[in-house]
C-alpha cells in the first residue's frame, strides 16, 4: 500500500515557472535575438551581393558574344538625327533628354532610340522581349511602352530597395504617371572618365587655361551636325569599340559599373532602357569634377536630368546627399553628362571588367587608380585594387 505524501510535502512541490523565471527565460531569448539579427541581415547581405556579382558575371558573358557576333560592343546609346540644336554650342547629341523639357516647338521629337542593353538582350537571355522593341522609333516612341516597362532580373542587384515596379521612371515634364513608366536597372556602360567637355568645342568645364585638353571627342567641328560623340570608355553616342582598340588589355579595362536607381519617380538614375549617363553609363567621374570615387556623398555628385524636382520629392539636396545620391541641377535643363559608380552595399560597389571577370571595389580606391583604370587610353601601370 501506498501511503500519500504529507500536505506539508506537496505544497513545497513546485507545479510551474515563477513570475521571475518567466521573465528571466524571455530576456534572455530576447538577448539572443537581437544578437543574431545583425548576423542574419549580413548572411542575407552576402547572399545578394553574390547574386549582384553573378549578374554582372552574366553581362561580360553577354557582351563577349556581342563582340564575337558583331565584332564590335554595343554603343551606349544610337541617336538620330545628327546634331544638338539645344545645347547652347556647348554640349553634343547624346546629352539633352528632350521628352523632360518643357515642350516647345525648338525641342523637336525625341531622338533617343535604343541602348546597349536593349542590343544585348538577345544575349541575356531576353530575344522575346528584344523582338518587342521597335528599333526603327525612338525608345520613348508609344510603340516601345510595354517593352521599357518590363523588368530584367539580370540588370538587377537584389540589395537596391529602390530597383522594383512601384519605382518606375515617369519620363514626362511634370513626372507623374502616364503608363508603367521605365523599368529600373544597376549596372552602366563605363562611358569614360574624361572631362565634361568636347574636344574642339566650346569648354563646359572651364579649365583654368581655358582649353578643353581631356574631353570627349566628337566627329566635327559643328555640334548641329555632329552626329557621334566617345569618350575613353567602351562606348558612346553612335560609336562602338572593338576589343582591339583596348591595348592595356581586357582585364584591365572597366567595362560596367554597378549604380543605383533612381530615389524618386523624377530620378532618371538607374532605367535600363534610356542610353543617358546616370541611366544606363557612367561618365565623368575620377579625378574629376564632383562624381569622384564610388558612393560619394557629396550633394551634387551626378549631373542628370530633372535635379531640381528628384531633390524635391526626395526633402532637399541635403536629405538626397544623405543616401548617398546626390545630384546638380544643371543649367540648361534635362541635361545628363555625369554620374559615378553606386550601391548600397557597405564599404563599396561591384564592377566587371571587359574580359567577363567582376569585382568588389572599395569607396576608399585610389581615386587615380579608379580613374585610370575606366580609361581605354591609359598606358601607364597600373595596380587594380582586387
Amino acid at each position: 500500500m501506498r501511503w500519500p505524501l504529507p500536505n506539508i510535502v506537496r505544497r513545497a512541490t513546485p507545479n510551474g515557472f515563477s513570475l521571475i523565471e518567466v521573465l528571466i527565460v524571455i530576456a534572455i531569448i530576447a538577448l539572443l535575438v537581437s544578437l543574431s539579427i545583425p548576423a542574419i541581415q549580413a548572411a542575407r547581405e552576402a547572399a545578394r551581393r553574390t547574386q549582384c556579382v553573378s549578374n554582372l558575371r552574366q553581362v561580360g558573358v553577354a557582351l563577349t558574344s556581342y563582340h564575337d557576333a558583331h565584332r564590335v560592343l554595343p554603343p551606349m546609346i544610337l541617336w538620330n538625327p545628327p546634331g544638338e540644336p539645344l545645347g547652347e554650342g556647348m554640349l553634343g547629341p547624346g546629352v539633352i533628354d528632350r521628352l523632360v523639357r518643357e515642350t516647345n516647338s525648338a525641342d523637336g521629337p525625341d531622338r533617343a532610340y535604343a541602348n546597349w542593353i536593349c542590343m544585348l538582350l538577345p544575349f541575356v537571355g531576353e530575344s522575346a522581349l528584344a523582338s518587342t522593341i521597335n528599333f526603327s522609333v525612338p525608345i520613348g516612341d508609344s510603340k516601345n511602352k510595354l517593352a521599357r516597362a518590363n523588368e530584367l532580373p539580370v540588370f538587377k542587384c537584389p540589395s537596391d530597395m529602390y530597383n522594383g515596379r512601384e519605382n518606375h521612371y515617369q519620363r514626362t515634364p511634370d513626372f507623374e504617371s502616364v503608363d508603367d513608366g521605365y523599368a529600373r536597372n544597376n549596372y552602366a556602360m563605363n562611358a569614360g572618365t574624361n572631362e565634361s567637355c568636347l574636344m574642339g568645342n566650346f569648354d563646359v568645364s572651364q579649365l583654368p587655361d581655358g582649353k578643353c585638353t581631356d574631353g570627349f571627342w566628337v566627329d566635327g567641328n559643328d555640334l548641329r551636325t555632329v552626329r557621334r560623340v566617345w569618350g575613353s570608355g567602351i562606348g558612346g553616342v553612335n560609336k562602338s569599340m572593338a576589343f582591339r582598340e583596348f591595348p592595356r588589355g581586357l582585364s584591365q579595362m572597366v567595362a560596367v559599373d554597378e549604380i543605383r536607381a533612381g530615389v524618386n519617380r523624377a530620378d532618371p538614375r538607374g532605367v535600363w532602357a534610356l542610353g543617358f549617363v546616370g541611366a544606363s553609363a557612367t561618365a565623368g567621374h575620377g579625378i574629376y569634377r564632383q562624381a569622384g570615387n564610388p558612393n560619394n556623398p557629396s550633394p551634387e555628385s551626378d549631373v542628370v536630368a530633372n535635379c531640381a524636382k528628384v531633390r524635391s520629392l526626395a526633402g532637399g539636396a541635403d536629405a538626397l546627399a544623405a543616401i548617398g545620391m546626390g545630384c546638380n541641377p544643371w543649367r540648361i535643363p534635362g541635361s545628363s553628362f555625369e554620374a559615378g559608380a553606386r550601391s548600397v552595399h557597405p564599404g563599396g560597389i561591384n564592377l566587371q571588367m571587359l574580359d567577363g571577370s567582376a569585382h568588389f571595389v572599395a569607396d576608399e580606391v585610389d581615386t587615380n587608380v579608379w580613374h585610370n583604370m575606366h580609361r581605354r587610353d591609359y598606358r601607364g601601370p597600373l595596380e587594380l585594387p582586387f
